[in-house]
């Protein structure tokens, strides 16, 4: 079972299973969240592809169904 901190607590010492070792980890209303040492990437993968997407569809200009009814 997780432990739970203290809603002071702000960082621990924990497993990280990712870097196979001890690490720091943050604590967030009394729980503790990933490791410290692992940067989170600025966009997650859904983002990356909307983005995308977007790019896309503004590099090709309007569709067949993306102007106004006529």
């Amino acid at each position: 079972m997780p432990e739970h901190y203290t809603k002071n607590t702000e960082e621990c010492t924990a497993w990280c299973n990712k870097c196979h070792r001890n690490t720091q980890h943050r604590v967030d209303g009394g729980r503790r969240v990933p490791c410290l040492e692992h940067e989170a990437p600025e966009l997650s993968l859904a983002q990356i592809r909307r983005q995308k997407a977007a790019e896309k569809r503004a590099r090709l200009g309007p569709g067949l169904f993306d102007g106004e009814p006529k």
